[in-house]
């Protein structure tokens, strides 16, 4: 499937479950909620989707599939192997730590 299929509004839509995944992992864990780490996040679980949409045939599905529907599920699973990548992550520094 050509990314000019799917609107990335919609796209960025499918993904909010996988986002909230990530995040509440995140939180979790104590893993930096720094802006420019979340949006690389963001980016990686887009582009990581987009790849599994590209390689779609779309002639192959059912007369019922959905890329949105497709996009929501593949985004979930890369949302968990995200998670699995985070583990070895060291935490945030706490707030009150002084820097050397």
């Amino acid at each position: 499937m050509a990314p000019e299929h799917f609107d990335p509004i919609e796209l960025r839509k499918s993904m909010r479950l996988a986002l909230d995944i990530i995040m509440a992992h995140r939180i979790a864990k104590g893993l930096s909620l720094d802006p420019a780490r979340i949006t690389a996040l963001r980016d990686t679980l887009e582009q990581r989707v987009v790849l599994a949409l590209e390689q779609t045939d779309v002639g192959r599905m059912p007369q019922a599939w959905s890329w949105k529907k497709a996009a929501e599920e593949v985004s979930v699973l890369v949302a968990l192997a995200i998670v699995q990548e985070q583990k070895n992550e060291p935490p945030a520094p706490s707030e009150g730590a002084q820097t050397a």
